[in-house]
């Protein structure tokens, strides 16, 4: 692990670490919702039913659902990594 990652404040560090296992999780969810979406586009596309493109639009929302959580915890993950950034670098500019 590298020293501005061990010198994080530890808050910060368990923060940053949910939102990884946040991430991954979600990231494996959108991967799945999309193989499903792929499948009940298919299932549309060659029945033309009301059932198959409500089942399409159901995956279709809860793949926009699920890229927003993606999308918040990026944003907040940014949010963090870059307030350490600028701790680091007001650090360095005090040693210096």
């Amino acid at each position: 692990m590298p020293d501005w990652i061990k010198n994080m404040r530890s808050s910060h560090l368990h923060e940053i670490e949910d939102l990884e296992r946040i991430i991954s999780e979600n990231s494996t969810e959108q991967k799945t919702l999309s193989e499903h979406f792929k499948i009940s586009m298919n299932k549309f596309a060659g029945d033309r039913s009301v059932e198959t493109c409500l089942d399409a639009l159901n995956v279709s929302i809860q793949l926009a659902s699920i890229r927003r959580k993606l999308m918040e915890a990026y944003e907040q993950y940014a949010r963090l990594l870059e307030g350490e950034i600028i701790r680091l670098r007001r650090l360095c500019e005090d040693k210096v």
